[in-house]
């Protein structure tokens, strides 16, 4: 599952992997820890970044051994994450951790180069967006929920930003692939969002 930050991804596909009972790998997740490692000036190649899975299906994240799950969502590292996402480097030690958690488990997958690189055979591939300003207010709203302050018309310039950073990299940039089925989630909720790929997963 691909698409533009706040598309609604990571919340369909939790939902989609409870139903599945798949383990849920949040592809941001990974660059996000890197991202926290880059800024607490750890070497990111030597530092074991683990995901696990909680009893609920999410994904957990630890950084030698520490739980950063919630860390890794502040807005510090949301500004940063797109920088280190746009090294080579990082982008081969993602996919290092991609690949050796779906050694372990059945896996619904969600990121921005998901089917276009770190598994372009998979089974079922989706694109998932939404309008700017729904994307917007979703981050906005995230932000607000953990105590984050911050205005609207500043997360509208960084979603913008951020968009035009995941697109433009010269290394796997945001892409729709042929094959990708493209669902946009704009003013819509997320279970009917899942039952649609349902429809298409179970026919």
């Amino acid at each position: 599952m691909d698409g533009p930050v706040a598309s609604g991804k990571g919340t369909v596909s939790k939902v989609l992997a409870k139903k599945l009972n798949y383990l849920c790998l949040d592809t941001g997740a990974i660059y996000r820890a890197i991202a926290v490692c880059d800024l607490q000036g750890k070497d990111y190649h030597q530092s074991n970044i683990e995901i696990k899975c909680s009893p609920d299906k999410r994904t957990l994240v630890y950084i030698d051994g520490e739980d950063v799950t919630t860390l890794i969502r502040s807005i510090e590292v949301s500004n940063h994450v797109a920088v280190v996402a746009m090294r080579p480097d990082v982008q081969d030690r993602v996919h290092q951790i991609q690949h050796a958690t779906a050694g372990n488990f059945d896996l619904v997958v969600e990121g921005r180069e998901t089917t276009s690189v770190a598994f372009p055979d998979a089974n079922y591939k989706f694109y998932v967006t939404a309008s700017l300003e729904e994307r917007a207010q979703r981050r906005y709203m995230d932000y607000l929920r953990r105590g984050e302050n911050i205005t609207l018309e500043e997360v509208l310039a960084a979603t913008k930003e951020r968009d035009r950073l995941d697109m433009e990299r010269t290394v796997a940039p945001l892409v729709k692939v042929p094959d990708a089925i493209e669902i946009d989630t704009t003013g819509r909720r997320a279970d009917e969002v899942v039952d649609e790929m349902l429809a298409i997963i179970l026919k």
